[in-house]
């Protein structure tokens, strides 16, 4: 999975917090004018940020280094930035590959635009945003002020945060490494959600650290969003909706862990000791207990497809991807179950743009030679529920399965702590396997 499914963090508002913001203001006096002049409701906004920077600031621990330039934009105006920003920050052929590597795991229809989509979703969830790159922070106008001051919290952490800890740097990650990408997103998200929290708590002398998790509190917001009109999100397929919330669900967990045990100046130090990977963040003791990811790197078999098949991409699946890749098509809990015990791995994807065919190659490694037997039987309950018309080829070895499906070859190889995985290969390759395994097994 590619770790651009993740959306870029910096680009949009926490809109799926709408719903307790709005819950907390009291009702408007008759006779009070709703729609103050655009010079009026600037002037509000930034005395708003102002005060509410002061508070996060105080709450947070982290000081106001510099003031955080505030102010309004259009419905059409913020639509317009958060699209540039969009597309400034993902080239053609990298959203032509996130599209790819959806379909070849099957996680979206064959016909799926996933620029398309995105942008539908952004302009759907847009409320403001605030930017990194000019240090500034833009409302809605359509918005009434009163119902955006716990958004506000949330984005000014994010301006403490830029201050800081410089989140320019994670802009422009490298390639491959998708995975912990998503860990420190999640970082960044959890420490603003979790503060945020803190916000909504204060007035009742409560903090995040009095409930044994706060993801509840955050399924129970979008839950909400989902009555208030989040089509858009609610209607995404579910690898998508389930990538775009795991910085705030699982990242809220991981911050609340981290306060529990360290205070903030615990997650401020999280962002030098930075998580690794998803597992990290799911799994708080594995962050603690500092378990590094294996690195895995799959040899290019492209000379071994022959002529017209060029590898495409090459990233992380990391535990939380290969619980979205499994939960498409099993039950949930056994999928979180066989996706626990991940250790490393290294997913590849090929394409022959001639005849139009994708194939995926991926290795990984598990921490113990049981969970990797768990992950390879559930990856076969995969194979099964996603191909019910295929027909499986009798192997000699239970570690080995092998089926022909409408989307070619796949074949899975179970040996030790680790399981590789070809999906994909067309029947007039089948004959080259051995080679190609024994290629992919090299690493």
């Amino acid at each position: 999975m590619s770790k651009r499914i993740f959306l870029v963090f910096w680009l949009l508002l926490a809109t799926f917090y709408c719903s307790s913001s709005v819950a907390q203001q009291p009702a408007r006096p008759k006779g009070v004018n709703p729609s103050p002049s655009p010079s009026a409701k600037t002037a509000e906004v930034i005395a708003a940020t102002n005060e509410i920077l002061d508070e996060v600031s105080k709450m947070r621990g982290l000081k106001i280094l510099k003031p955080v330039k505030s102010g309004i934009k259009s419905r059409s105006e913020i639509e317009q930035e958060v699209i540039h920003n969009f597309e400034e920050s993902f080239k053609p052929e990298e959203i032509d590959t996130i599209n790819k590597n959806l379909i070849a795991y099957g996680l979206v229809s064959k016909d799926f635009k996933y620029r398309d989509f995105m942008v539908k979703l952004m302009t759907e969830q847009v409320a403001g945003f605030y930017r990194p790159k000019s240090k500034e922070l833009f409302l809605a106008d359509w918005n009434e002020l009163g119902q955006q001051r716990t958004i506000m919290a949330h984005e000014l952490v994010h301006a403490l945060q830029d201050q800081h800890f410089d989140l320019r740097r994670f802009e422009s990650w490298p390639r491959g490494d998708g995975d912990r990408e998503a860990a420190i997103h999640a970082l960044i998200e959890g420490d603003a959600t979790g503060l945020m929290y803190n916000y909504l708590l204060k007035p009742v002398n409560s903090d995040i650290t009095k409930f044994p998790s706060i993801s509840s509190l955050s399924e129970m917001a979008m839950a909400q969003e989902e009555k208030e009109g989040q089509k858009v999100l609610m209607s995404a397929p579910a690898a998508i909706r389930e990538s775009l919330i795991f910085p705030y669900i699982y990242g809220a967990d991981f911050v609340q862990a981290l306060v529990k045990k360290r205070g903030w100046d615990g997650v401020s130090r999280a962002f030098t000791d930075l998580p690794q990977s998803t597992e990290q963040i799911i799994h708080f003791e594995k962050y603690s207990a500092r378990e590094a990811p294996v690195k895995i790197k799959l040899s290019d078999i492209s000379s071994l497809l022959g002529a017209g098949w060029k590898r495409i991409d090459a990233d992380v699946n990391g535990e939380f991807g290969y619980y979205l890749i499994l939960s498409q098509f099993i039950d949930k809990q056994t999928a979180r179950k066989a996706a626990a015990g991940w250790g490393g791995d290294q997913s590849t994807l090929y394409e022959n743009t001639t005849k139009g065919q994708l194939l995926l190659a991926h290795l990984s490694t598990w921490d113990t030679a049981a969970e990797a037997a768990d992950f390879f039987k559930a990856y076969v309950d995969r194979i099964i529920k996603r191909y019910p018309e295929a027909t499986e080829r009798k192997l000699s070895s239970p570690n080995e399965r092998s089926f022909a499906t409408p989307e070619g070859e796949t074949y899975m190889q179970l040996r030790e702590k680790s399981v590789l995985i070809i999906e994909g290969l067309p029947a007039e390759h089948t004959k080259e396997l051995e080679n190609i395994l024994n290629a992919l097994w090299k690493q």
